[in-house]
């Protein structure tokens, strides 16, 4: 990029593992582009940008205020495409060569995107999770969740399975194949993950898919621990309804797992059925970071 307008064969994206459960793309900046204000744009990205010269909207940071910056396409004189008027953004964030700038589309249509300090990003969304583990209620639980979705520029309900998959990744559950239980032990589930599982199966029962609304209009559920030592660890805990949920509690069960813990199917009495795990159907393979170079 130092040269300026490079053959695209000669540019590419790294794809690296990303520290969250986010998949993000990034542009590498150097000191000349630092000096002169401005974030050069790979080939690579060209579509996400005007084919002229033109005006784009950019939102800085977390800020609610876009920003009007001037755009050179690679039809202009530069011979590169890349976003002017960034100097002071660059200064306030104690940008150095070398380091990573966070970019997200908005809307393609409008010519609208969001810069991020890499490190801001990462940092922030981290926070954000925390803050989400810690709700107390669920309404305040769904304003976490519609944090993460525009801070990550992430659709709400991919935000909900990547939640839940992070919590299921962050305690280890001990292995087991099949197990034989007498009665469940009543416990009250952490606001996030009822809030999260409510989010993914919108009431319906993981195992007979039964579901209805209440008079408020909201999905009725049940959660069930499997197994009441271990706790509310996701893998440990389903979504059912009230016939299911008592059929754990009084009929003769038998459950079986998979290799990574995750509850296949359960039999009651002589009925044996599968079970319905969002993490299953959903092979998310990991999160990834694109660096556009």
């Amino acid at each position: 990029m130092e040269q300026g307008f490079m053959d695209e064969k000669q540019q590419k994206v790294v794809h690296t593992a990303s520290q969250i459960n986010y998949d993000y793309a990034t542009i590498r900046i150097t000191q000349s582009r630092i000096d002169k204000g401005l974030l050069a744009l790979p080939v690579t990205l060209a579509d996400w940008f005007p084919k002229h010269n033109e005006t784009v909207e950019v939102y800085l940071n977390d800020s609610p205020n876009s920003q009007i910056k001037n755009y050179s396409s690679y039809s202009s004189s530069t011979r590169e495409c890349r976003i002017g008027g960034l100097k002071e953004w660059f200064n306030q964030n104690k940008i150095r060569s070398g380091e990573e700038i966070v970019i997200q589309l908005i809307d393609k249509d409008k010519y609208i995107y969001k810069l991020i300090p890499e490190k801001n990003f990462i940092s922030s969304t981290q926070e954000l999770e925390n803050s989400f583990d810690k709700t107390s209620d669920e309404s305040e639980a769904k304003e976490k969740i519609s944090s993460l979705s525009d801070w990550t520029n992430t659709n709400k309900s991919v935000v909900i399975v990547n939640e839940f998959i992070r919590l299921s990744n962050k305690q280890q559950l001990l292995d087991r194949r099949y197990k034989t239980i007498s009665r469940v032990a009543s416990e009250s589930v952490p606001v996030n993950i009822r809030t999260l599982l409510g989010g993914i199966y919108k009431g319906h029962c993981q195992i007979c898919d039964f579901w209805f609304l209440k008079k408020d209009s909201d999905p009725y559920f049940e959660i069930h621990h499997l197994d009441r030592l271990k706790g509310h660890h996701p893998k440990n805990l389903i979504v059912v309804c009230g016939n299911c949920h008592n059929q754990f509690e009084y009929a003769s069960v038998k459950q079986d797992f998979n290799d990574d813990s995750w509850l296949i199917s359960v039999g009651f009495n002589k009925g044996v059925y599968p079970v319905k795990q969002i993490a299953l159907e959903r092979k998310i393979e990991g999160f990834y970071k694109n660096l556009f170079v």
